[in-house]
């Protein structure tokens, strides 16, 4: 992690202006000339936010979630989407190249977020890994502390970034250990330990999920974005996934998921219908064929 001072940066408010910046930047990123610094040392990205009443409705809302127990929903997407497009400008990666391909989530107070509390999200860039002759994998590490400075969640994220060219990628010198091969199968569908539910996911869940994160990619807000991109139909966010999977498994087994490691697989399309099958620390997200879609293991307490 780097030793450096925190650069502070202003999340842009919600609304017509901030879905305004935020595709002006997307497409500037497409168009621009990539000179890749992806070795460089950031300072960590550091802004401010509040929990509103309306706004915990509004996630609650949005996942179906309606019991007591405090999940780790990313309250904080709005400043880590912000955050990621700043680092992604310094490092000189196109938004249009990367792809979401794990997280990592640790819920490290008790009771969760509370509304009414203002809050400060770090977004430190830890580098790049090797994937294969043409991709590397960046990560990303997000920690939310409130006033007191406590730490509140930390969020991991790696996200894929291909079509490189060959000898930039020997460039780098990165280290030769060879990048593990995820599983793409499901193995839960014979396990008769497994519990199946059904996940309904809108035609519309990613533009909300947007509205709310701040994550207008159009690759999730509509076909014709996702096709801009080079993908047949629309798709949901990685995190909007993520919170999807937390809240599901938080009401089946009547508690608060304490930590997460979620790898995506395939896009989950708007519309489906998943079916999540899962054990006591296990799970498993895949669609009318069987195909798996995303993976993990979590951690839950009562």
């Amino acid at each position: 992690m780097a030793k450096l001072k925190s650069k502070w940066f202003e999340t842009p408010s919600s609304g017509f202006g901030y879905a305004t910046k935020f595709y002006y930047k997307v497409f500037k990123s497409i168009a621009q000339d990539e000179t890749l610094s992806l070795n460089s040392e950031l300072p960590p990205m550091k802004t401010t936010w509040f929990l509103t009443e309306k706004k915990m409705a509004a996630w609650l809302k949005l996942t179906g979630y309606d019991l007591p127990y405090p999940q780790a929903f990313t309250f904080s997407a709005p400043a880590g989407v912000w955050a990621l497009m700043q680092v992604l400008k310094e490092i000189g990666i196109s938004f249009g190249r990367i792809m979401h391909l794990s997280s990592r989530l640790l819920m490290l107070s008790k009771d969760g977020f509370q509304v009414g509390e203002h809050y400060s999200t770090y977004v430190h860039y830890l580098g790049v890994k090797p994937h294969s002759k043409r991709a590397v994998m960046i990560r990303f590490l997000s920690i939310v502390k409130n006033v007191r400075g406590q730490d509140i969640m930390h969020l991991e994220d790696e996200l894929y970034v291909a079509g490189l060219d060959e000898d930039f990628v020997k460039q780098l010198n990165l280290s030769s250990e060879e990048t593990q091969r995820r599983n793409t199968k499901a193995t839960l569908l014979n396990n008769k330990m497994a519990d199946s539910l059904k996940i309904d996911i809108g035609r519309s869940l990613g533009q909300q999920y947007g509205k709310l994160s701040g994550d207008l990619n159009p690759m999730h807000i509509s076909s014709i974005g996702a096709r801009l991109f080079g993908h047949k139909k629309s798709f949901i966010q990685g995190l909007c996934t993520l919170n999807v999977v937390v809240a599901t498994l938080g009401k089946h087994w009547k508690c608060t998921i304490r930590s997460v490691d979620i790898n995506f697989i395939r896009p989950v399309s708007q519309p489906s219908k998943p079916t999540l099958l899962c054990t006591l620390d296990h799970f498993e997200l895949i669609d009318d064929e069987g195909n798996l879609l995303v993976s993990g293991r979590y951690i839950c307490s009562n």
